[in-house]
């Protein structure tokens, strides 16, 4: 691939402007956030958004592997709560169950279920609730917790992990089929949380007893108690019961001394942050926002997400291996603080997640899993093998990530007289989005089309309506343009990425009216912590570097990744760099063969001509 020189210079200038990062961009932000409206935005649904293309596929075939063996048997889900059969992980009672319900219960139609045997689990599984709302063993919940075991042996956090798990599946399953029984299972599991789980493990008396060191990190106080909070919130959002709400604030405040990094579960982690951002959005108190802003900062900061847009299982710099639900997790949670603050940064990490590390997550069979992670002292610089597909918990969360996203491809916001006033033009991909506005129906059709020669990718966008109305096409600018061109009616229009207001360009539209727009752009050099380097002098080595072009991280095609790789990187006469497309690679570019391998994504360059 080979650039012109308007290209390249235009991309310098933009790099140097883009490493101005200091209080100027902190104030902009902080504008930004008190502008940006979240209460007016429309979103579709996931299911009625038609989402074609390469990622449409993958989320298809993730869909489908819920119906594969050996998830496609009823005495199989169910063993976590009636203990039927000896399987792994059988004391996290709920939690294959539990993610079962949830993932194939939201990506259902009430007339079409996403798996053969879903309604029937759905009808047996609330018969095997305790008497206390908990599923799973009989447990005296005033003993002291014994954290000693391994994480298969452990009792009382894995059934409280389980259970969190489960009262978000139940949930799942009266919100899109109206299951009464569900209904009430789930209220009677939340009440449990009311009764039993805030009083015994969020009492400031027993803190010592908290703070053990548990031997399984899966089934540690941390890990298993506070992920809880996200299904008592979706509790109080469908019965409106106050006591749901009221306890999950209790329990997030107590959580506040346990959110640190290091911690030993991402997934666990990344769930409560994703509680905390929806107990802001129903209590509208901001220092749970701001807890979740300042932990993603650290996160990012701090070496804790690699730069293939991953985090480890264990939630640390220098992992040994990922996990494709705290993947999901670190995904939608950028997607949620979007939701409520219109930082693109947040978008703009949402898209290197699902590019890069999702790709290579997500299994030949559609399913999730773990791979092995090669580290250094400042994290992660390379895939490892593959080495597990995670029926037990990854391959259902992996598709609720896809789901989640499905619904932030396009979203209609409203002004302030409620008529409709900006679609947002989030991501250049294939898509068909119904979005609702004020009792109106808008479709937007998103379609990649050939790319001009220096162009990453272009789409057609049409948004059309019944209503002859015109409206703002708020276009994303990703980190990695440095241009975006604009076609309508045999007119150009070209927007340099630094002409951008907040991350966006607007262009003031017409319902039916046809845009292609081109994003133009250059391979360019990031440190291993986000940020965009200047680019060396040509012969001069420049250590640790991440090589992007467009959404992709790129890597080595295969290479034993014992150690970060010199990498030459070739200039044109016009001083353009040339990627080696026999030596480089992405995630979304390989096959399902090539995605089992090493694959170095840190390098050691040197320009050369």
């Amino acid at each position: 691939m080979t650039f012109t020189r308007r290209t390249f210079m235009a991309s310098t200038a933009l790099l140097a402007l883009a490493r101005a990062e200091s209080i100027l961009a902190q104030a902009d932000n902080a504008q930004h956030t008190q502008t940006f409206n979240s209460a007016a935005l429309s979103f579709a649904h996931s299911n009625d958004v038609d989402w074609g293309g390469f990622f449409g596929a993958r989320y298809k075939k993730s869909l489908e592997r819920l119906a594969k063996e050996p998830i496609d048997k009823i005495e199989f889900v169910l063993d976590d709560v009636n203990f039927n059969q000896k399987r792994r992980f059988y004391n996290y009672s709920g939690d294959i169950s539990g993610r079962y319900l949830e993932t194939a219960s939201l990506t259902s139609t009430k007339e079409k279920p996403t798996t053969p045997i879903l309604m029937d689990v759905v009808h047996e599984i609330v018969q095997y609730q305790k008497p206390d709302g908990h599923f799973g063993r009989e447990v005296d919940w005033n003993k002291p917790i014994d954290v000693a075991g391994s994480t298969d042996q452990s009792l009382e956090m894995p059934i409280l992990w389980g259970n969190g798990r489960l009262l978000l599946g139940l949930l799942a399953a009266y919100e899109r089929f109206g299951d009464e029984k569900a209904f009430e299972a789930a209220k009677k599991l939340a009440d449990f949380y009311v009764n039993i789980v805030v009083k015994r493990f969020c009492d400031p008396k027993r803190m010592d007893e908290y703070k053990q060191q548990a031997k399984g990190y899966a089934a540690a106080y941390v890990t298993c108690v506070f992920h809880g909070i996200e299904g008592l919130v979706r509790a109080y959002r469908l019965t409106g019961e106050q006591k749901y709400l009221d306890c999950a604030v209790e329990m997030a405040d107590f959580h506040e001394e346990f959110d640190t990094l290091p911690v030993g579960h991402s997934h666990g982690s990344i769930s409560a942050h994703e509680a905390l951002v929806m107990l802001y959005e129903e209590t509208k108190d901001k220092k749970y926002l701001a807890r979740v802003e300042k932990r993603w900062r650290d996160a990012v900061e701090g070496g804790f997400v690699f730069p293939a847009g991953g985090v480890c299982e264990q939630y640390h710099v220098s992992g040994k291996s990922d996990e494709g639900c705290s993947e999901a997790d670190w995904l939608r949670l950028n997607l949620m603080l979007w939701r409520n603050t219109g930082d693109e940064k947040y978008l703009d990490s949402a898209e290197r997640t699902l590019y890069n590390e999702y790709q290579m997550n997500q299994w030949h069979t559609g399913g999730f899993g773990h791979r092995y992670m090669i580290p250094d002292d400042k994290g992660c610089f390379a895939w490892g093998e593959r080495y597990a597909e995670s029926w037990w918990c990854c391959s259902y969360h992996g598709p609720l990530g896809y789901y989640e996203f499905k619904e932030f491809l396009a979203v209609a916001a409203l002004d302030a007289d409620n008529r409709l006033s900006k679609i947002y033009y989030n991501f250049p991909l294939d898509f068909v989005a119904p979005l609702f506005v004020d009792g109106k129906e808008w479709k937007v059709t998103s379609r990649q089309i050939k790319n001009e020669q220096d162009a990453i990718t272009t789409t057609k966008i049409v948004v059309s309506s019944d209503v002859d109305a015109g409206f703002q096409l708020a276009v994303r600018v990703p980190e990695w343009t440095t241009a975006l061109r604009v076609r309508s009616k045999g007119k150009v229009d070209e927007y340099p990425s630094e002409s951008a207001k907040d991350g966006r360009i607007y262009i003031d539209a017409n319902s039916g009216r046809e845009y292609e727009i081109s994003y133009l752009g250059v391979p360019y050099l990031e440190d291993r912590r986000f940020h965009k380097r200047t680019q060396p002098n040509v012969n001069e080595p420049l250590a640790g570097c991440v090589l992007r072009y467009g959404p992709n991280v790129m890597a080595a095609r295969e290479n034993d990744a014992t150690k970060i790789p010199d990498l030459n990187l070739s200039l044109d006469k016009n001083g353009a760099i040339t990627l080696n497309e026999s030596l480089l690679t992405s995630a979304s570019q390989m096959t399902d063969e090539e995605r089992d391998g090493k694959h170095v994504f840190v390098f050691n360059v040197t320009l050369v001509e």
